[in-house]
């Protein structure tokens, strides 16, 4: 509808649309910013949208505010891609899910406390345009929050997170993603991972964090099921070192991440004899019933200089139950992992 410029603030197609606004649940926006302004009459008209996104291709800016969306009483999933969603008024109060969101740290507070309700919220990071002081903390404690997901775009990774983990709370927190994020977390993140009760689930991608900051980290998560360390050349989060605090062994009584069933890794070499030995150790290959959860399925990057025998102790493991999926990581890490065998 909008190829090329010049950009009109309407056409025929939107208007008709806008006509039929009381049928809405599900609609996806992607237009000029002037655009905007033609859902207007939609106001006070939309008793059935339940999921809304809202885009540009233009510079976003919070001015002028457009109340199109603000009375929307079933409106539960809401996503802005490079548009700042303070151009409009939205129900914050009715909201779940924020499927992602470009704004700053400050934003991301600040949408937590207007949407209590929130249970999924996914927030790409954008620079403020001032730089934040480490105050007093103002704390936010957020009841309902299961899934977080703190990301930086690929062409701008230096982020500030200290004070998003500085001044949320979220007991409830089941998932936390972080990615692209090249500024130290200092002991912020730390602190808010040992305030959750039982996180479940955690994915950490270019993230910077040594290993053996990720080891603190999981000193605090008994209750995590599911993990994901995908290193940066800058950082790398997994070695031998990880891999045999992982490791169960009878006589030490306790091991990191008791509960663990799946696991994605990215190595800095080749696969070691202390990766075969973790996941043997995590599987009853003596028939022993264990203490700690069966490791349901792994996938490890790592280059292709396999070591025959331990490639047979893999194998063997795979014969047993266990998924185990081996990649390669000579392509770039931003373009993921390429995994070449599975048993």
């Amino acid at each position: 509808m909008w190829k090329d410029p010049p950009y009109f603030s309407t056409h025929a197609i939107l208007d008709i649309l806008v006509q039929h606004s009381h049928h809405w649940r599900s609609m996806y926006f992607f237009l000029p910013l002037a655009a905007y302004a033609a859902l207007f009459p939609a106001r006070g008209k939309l008793p059935s949208l339940q999921e809304l996104s809202l885009g540009t291709h233009e510079p976003s800016a919070t001015d002028p505010i457009l109340d199109a969306f603000e009375v929307a009483p079933r409106l539960r999933s809401l996503e802005c891609v490079n548009l700042h969603p303070y151009m409009f008024k939205f129900p914050w109060d009715n909201l779940s899910q924020i499927p992602i969101m470009t704004v700053t740290i400050t934003d991301s507070l600040d949408i937590l406390r207007r949407a209590p309700l929130l249970e999924s919220g996914s927030f790409i990071y954008t620079e403020e345009l001032i730089k934040l002081p480490l105050l007093p903390p103002q704390l936010l404690r957020h009841e309902n929050l299961k899934e977080l997901a703190v990301l930086a775009p690929t062409w701008n990774e230096d982020i500030e997170t200290q004070v998003l983990f500085r001044n949320l709370i979220t007991p409830r927190l089941r998932s936390l993603r972080i990615c692209n994020i090249d500024r130290s977390f200092g002991s912020y993140l730390s602190t808010f991972l040992a305030s959750i009760n039982s996180l479940e689930s955690l994915y950490l991608r270019k993230t910077a964090l040594t290993e053996d900051e990720v080891i603190g980290l999981l000193e605090v998560l008994p209750t995590l099921k599911h993990l994901t360390l995908l290193s940066s050349f800058m950082f790398i989060m997994v070695t031998d070192l990880l891999l045999t605090r992982l490791t169960w062994r009878s006589a030490l009584k306790t091991v990191l991440v008791p509960k663990l069933e799946t696991l994605e890794i990215s190595l800095p070499g080749p696969l070691t004899t202390a990766f075969a030995e973790f996941l043997e150790s995590r599987w009853d290959v003596d028939g022993e019933a264990l203490p700690v959860a069966k490791l349901l399925q792994v996938k490890v990057g790592a280059n292709d200089d396999y070591d025959a025998a331990i490639i047979k102790r893999l194998e063997c493991l795979a014969q047993a139950g266990m998924s185990i999926i081996i990649g390669t990581t000579d392509v770039p890490l931003e373009d993921g992992l390429e995994y070449l065998s599975t048993w």
